[in-house]
């Protein structure tokens, strides 16, 4: 198992070492994730193509529909529950 840490701002990030940020939009500090390398991958890949996404100019849409599918992949394996319950209410709005 590999640790990351999900940060969400205006961008979605995973790194590898945890920054405390305080904020007050309800927005979790950054997100224990504990998972297998191949849902890292995965994570990276589509990091990766919202990127590119944002770089283009797209459609926020298509950006929103990106980062929907990577947080569903990570959901399961966040550390805490009181992330895991957070990630899941954001994804099903």
């Amino acid at each position: 198992m590999i640790r990351k840490f999900l940060s969400i701002g205006k961008q979605l990030t995973l790194t590898s070492t945890r920054f405390d940020i305080v904020r007050e939009d309800g927005v979790p500090p950054p997100i224990e994730i504990k998972a297998p390398v191949e849902v890292f991958w995965e994570a990276q890949r589509l990091l990766g193509e919202a990127e590119i996404l944002l770089a283009s100019g797209e459609d926020s849409n298509s950006i929103k529909d990106v980062y929907e599918t990577l947080l569903t992949l990570l959901i399961p394996y966040c550390a805490l529950e009181k992330d895991r319950t957070w990630l899941y209410e954001q994804v099903v709005k």
